[in-house]
């Protein structure tokens, strides 16, 4: 795909810049006096490997951009506005790559081409599922119906998100601040107190001399410790944005019990609802099946439902080829076997769909609500570590005092 990018001025002077998805500069041209931008500079992106991974890298249309631009695409249709028309107002709205997006749309569907053909050029933004489904709509004329599915699919992740997100907020922030208080009381309380504390005995207890010796070595490694961490940091967010290391954590947490009945759910969840939309938008089970697969992010699950369209394939019934899969509880697979031979296999994947989704919800409560107060056990701890460091050397030197009082006959108090 050559990329173009280019720098125009509006009807009112206003200057505007992005990038066109087209075949030549005279192209480039013509499509923006269309859309009354007169062309100041345009030039062509580099067709190296570097230009390409760095386009590709920083062409980003969020998760709320790409719900933002579904639910007006609906409302266009349904409204019976001219798309070309809906679409200029859009662009006037959108910024960044959405408004590239937008623009490579607008040429596309000035030259004749399919709707879904412009999705299907950014599968680094639209999965396959939603590709197929846009597809399917615009083949069956059920686009509105099938763009509605898909924002449903999106609001519900989103719901998931946000959800997920408002649990653990509390849990962090408790671990922030723990962390916080820790590094203020190595870094600029003991280093004061542990002279007085040296001075009060020559043998400060066991959990004192941990104490003192932890703040000593972070004071005089400061530059060498805080950098670790920032490196940390870094690492775990490389980590958890890395496909392959992601996946990776993904695999040890699935073998701990809650966590892999946690991912189960979620997935089963995720997977039925997404095979419901797909049959409700006019594919057959076989290919419902395979984008439903490829869409979940659980390899169990994605391997076992291809293996039930293979099956389907070869003429097994649904319910047969469901029950052969060892990921797929045998309570779902006879309940989907004898839906899809009553003919209510959709309604019966909608129930399902929710059963799951709220066995990961109880589940994932139940499992936060446990976890704080392990939490407020786990600051507490460090709390009283401190405390009884500190203290403890204190008391010793206090009751030193008051023996050796008591050994020259004086009582405290008298005079």
């Amino acid at each position: 795909m050559i990329v173009y990018r280019f720098k125009a001025y509006d009807s009112k002077g206003k200057i505007h810049t992005g990038n066109l998805f087209l075949s030549s500069e005279e192209e480039a041209i013509s499509f923006l006096l269309k859309n009354d931008l007169t062309p100041i500079e345009i030039k062509i992106l580099p067709q190296t490997a570097i230009s390409y991974f760095l386009f590709k890298l920083f062409f980003k249309i969020s998760f709320k951009q790409k719900l933002f631009l579904l639910q007006n695409f609906r409302l266009i249709l349904k409204s019976g506005l001219n798309l070309n028309r809906g679409l200029e107002i859009l662009v006037k709205e959108a910024k960044g790559s959405l408004k590239d997006f937008l623009f490579y749309l607008n040429y596309s569907l000035q030259r004749g081409e399919p709707f879904y053909k412009t999705f299907a050029a950014f599968p680094q933004v639209f999965s396959e599922v939603e590709i197929e489904t846009v597809k399917a709509g615009e083949i069956s004329g059920n686009l509105i119906e099938n763009l509605e599915k898909l924002i449903e699919n999106l609001e519900r992740q989103r719901q998931i998100r946000n959800e997920i997100i408002s649990n653990i907020i509390y849990p962090a922030i408790v671990l922030l601040l723990a962390f916080g208080v820790v590094i203020l009381l190595i870094t600029f309380v003991m280093p004061k107190i542990s002279i007085l504390l040296t001075q009060l005995t020559e043998k400060p207890p066991f959990l004192t001399r941990i104490l003192i010796a932890v703040s000593q070595f972070v004071n005089q490694n400061l530059t060498v410790v805080t950098l670790v961490l920032i490196l940390f940091f870094f690492l775990l967010i490389f980590v958890l944005v890395l496909k392959q290391t992601r996946n990776f954590l993904i695999k040890i947490l699935m073998k701990m019990p809650i966590f892999s009945y946690l991912y189960l759910s979620l997935a089963l969840s995720q997977v039925l609802f997404v095979l419901r939309s797909l049959l409700g938008s006019g594919l057959s089970l076989t290919q419902a099946l395979r984008l439903a697969a490829n869409s979940t992010f659980h390899p169990q699950i994605k391997e076992a439902f291809l293996n039930v369209e293979a099956d389907i394939r070869t003429g097994k019934k649904f319910g047969d080829a469901l029950l052969a899969q060892e990921t797929i509880p045998v309570f779902l697979a006879n309940i989907l076997g004898i839906a899809s031979e009553t003919g209510g296999l959709e309604e019966t994947l909608g129930v399902m769909e929710n059963f799951y989704l709220e066995e990961f919800r109880t589940t994932i409560r139940n499992l936060l609500n446990l976890l704080q107060p392990v939490l407020l056990i786990f600051v507490g701890g460090i709390v009283g570590f401190v405390a009884i460091a500190v203290l403890v050397p204190i008391y010793q030197q206090i009751s030193t005092q008051l023996q050796f009082q008591e050994g020259r006959g004086q009582i405290p108090g008298q005079f």
